[in-house]
């Protein structure tokens, strides 16, 4: 296979992007200079070099501590842990003025799965939970029907843990992606969870 079709398809995995779009991405890079190409692909290597995973919430963040910025952060409040999908929701909701932690999922439980522990980290989060002195999960899913599914499997394992488990309102519209929602409709929706 040659580049072109090597590289549309390695654009074809990100998330939102099918054929046509990745198609374009390779056109503008085969349009642009040199120099933007040879950037670009050192910043991918940089990206694999210079980034770790957080050993608390697995997020990824620069640097090669265990801990990310807010889980190494003493001043958070530990008591309350907010489970979202995917890394792009931290920075969302941190700008909504949460001052808890977090727990990264990495995605949320296809309808019908017969095997729904190998889309999340549900082990994980059940470790987090017995190793910390938590009083509330928050489980901030999107509004899809996936993240619904996801949101009754957690609720009805995690149900036996003693702690209060609570989602967020629905301040969020339906089909929508916590990454994408603006920091007013977060903070809406925190306070209006259930």
């Amino acid at each position: 296979m040659n580049p072109i079709d090597r590289l549309t398809e390695a654009f074809e995995k990100f998330p939102g992007i099918g054929p046509r779009q990745a198609r374009r991405f390779v056109q503008y890079l085969l349009s642009a200079a040199p120099n933007l190409r040879a950037d670009m692909a050192e910043q991918i290597k940089a990206l694999g070099a210079n980034t770790s995973q957080c050993t608390e919430c697995y997020r990824w963040f620069v640097g090669k501590s265990g801990l990310c910025a807010v889980c190494g952060n003493s001043s958070r409040d530990a008591a309350t842990l907010f489970v979202i999908e995917k890394d792009a929701d931290i920075d969302n909701v941190e700008r909504s003025g949460y001052k808890g932690r977090y727990f990264v999922l990495g995605g949320t439980i296809p309808l019908g799965s017969e095997e729904p522990v190998k889309h999340i980290r549900l082990r994980e989060l059940k470790k987090r939970i017995a190793e910390n002195g938590l009083t509330e999960i928050i489980l901030g899913l999107s509004a899809t029907t996936e993240g619904d599914h996801t949101r009754q499997l957690l609720q009805e394992t995690l149900k036996d843990t003693g702690l209060t488990i609570s989602s967020l309102g629905r301040g969020l519209s339906t089909g929508s992606e916590l990454e994408y929602a603006d920091p007013d409709t977060i903070a809406s929706a925190l306070n209006s969870r259930n």
